[in-house]
């Protein structure tokens, strides 16, 4: 497998996942702490913690120290422009499913 497809499987993986969708959806109008982030979502610091590092490492999102306090953004606003690709892809296969399944009852029935 090439470097680009392990690379390409890794991103996708990243965005598989419930609570860095949820941390990414925060971030899209303005920065906040991971307390911040912690309470809003309702999670654990520790999973907070977890999750933000796996964005950071991965270049979706960076933080910027003020004093003491750390506060994450997003790093390129591309990120959303994919999400939203995505979510209308999955919309539009899920509507082509519903329409053959649709029609598979309608055959049935005329059957």
């Amino acid at each position: 497998m090439s470097e680009l497809k392990k690379d390409i499987i890794e991103f996708l993986k990243i965005l598989a996942d419930q609570t860095r969708l949820d941390i990414l959806d925060l971030l899209y109008q303005e920065k906040r702490t991971s307390s911040e982030i912690q309470s809003t979502l309702n999670k654990s610091q520790s999973t907070i913690s977890q999750h933000l590092k796996v964005l950071v490492n991965k270049n979706l999102i960076i933080f910027e120290r003020i004093n003491v306090i750390k506060y994450y953004k997003i790093k390129n606003a591309e990120i959303f422009k994919l999400l939203v690709e995505i979510r209308d892809f999955v919309a539009k296969i899920n509507q082509e499913k519903l329409k053959d399944l649709r029609d598979l009852d309608v055959i049935d029935t005329l059957s």
